[in-house]
């Protein structure tokens, strides 16, 4: 009888160990995941605030061409336009 007795609680123990090494291993896997997902959330906010400030950027010079004086200079700028009475020269570097 104790010899039966022994060798269930021996099984029940090795179940039982079996059981805490895939839990402990499970909660390792997890915390590792969430320190994965915590990295790629920052690396999201910081391109966030990039695009941010860019579109605002993108914006601003939007709107500075939307004058008759924007519009000149983006003429110039972009497009080698001159005015009506100018001769544009190039110099080459």
């Amino acid at each position: 009888m104790k010899k039966e007795r022994l060798i269930s609680e021996i099984f029940i123990m090795a179940i039982i160990c079996f059981a805490a090494f895939h839990a402990l291993k499970s909660i390792y896997g997890s915390v590792q995941r969430q320190i994965f997902l915590y990295g790629q959330i920052q690396a999201l906010k910081s391109g966030q605030k990039q695009a941010i400030e860019i579109n605002k950027d993108l914006h601003d010079g939007l709107t500075s061409y939307r004058s008759p004086a924007g519009l000149e200079r983006l003429a110039r700028e972009r497009l080698n336009l001159v005015g009506k009475d100018e001769i544009m020269v190039r110099i080459g570097k």
